[in-house]
């Protein structure tokens, strides 16, 4: 049976990557969270998710040991933007935001800012990403502007792929949904 990550579980999957970062040995490290589990972090209640999506600061032995230690199934990775065709704008670890609620001791855990986690769920663009990039839009007072403006980045700095133009047709359609009048 799969686990089912919500709101209230947060702060124990947070502190079992640290238990698992202590296990393997590893001491400050840098964890980005994207995907639901991001969308859960900013205060999606009725957001659940079976993963756990991360950047880690670390080369491929460290992740490797930490994911032999995580309890839960886990996509980690040294650049998330690297995760699709379409790459996450520009200077997004430094945009990230601290996830000060959960004491940790070998962690320090940082979410993906809500217009970077919106770019990323348009790149994948399920149902439940809609959902959630409509939620980061409302929960923040994100305006269109300012997603044309990091989609244009995206676009920009991503490799030339019938990917994109998949990419701009999702954008105009979540436009559409998120700014409906």
């Amino acid at each position: 049976m799969e686990r089912s990550i919500r709101t209230d579980k947060l702060k124990s999957i947070v502190q079992s990557i640290d238990r698992a970062a202590k296990k393997a040995g590893i001491k400050d490290l840098r964890v980005i969270l994207c995907g639901g589990l991001a969308t859960i972090a900013y205060g999606m209640e009725e957001r659940a998710t079976l993963d756990i999506d991360a950047e880690i600061d670390a080369d491929i032995k460290t992740i490797e040991r930490l994911k032999k230690n995580i309890r839960f199934p886990a996509e980690l990775s040294s650049d998330i933007s690297r995760w699709s065709m379409i790459d996450i704008p520009e200077g997004y670890r430094d945009r990230v935001v601290p996830l000060d609620n959960v004491k940790t001791k070998n962690i320090r855990i940082f979410l993906l800012s809500p217009l970077d986690l919106i770019i990323s769920k348009l790149r994948v663009f399920r149902d439940k990403d809609i959902e959630d990039a409509i939620f980061l839009v409302k929960k923040f007072g994100i305006k269109k502007s300012d997603i044309l403006k990091a989609s244009k980045q995206a676009i920009a700095q991503s490799p030339p792929s019938t990917e994109l133009l998949r990419f701009k047709k999702s954008l105009q359609y979540f436009l559409k949904l998120a700014y409906k009048k």
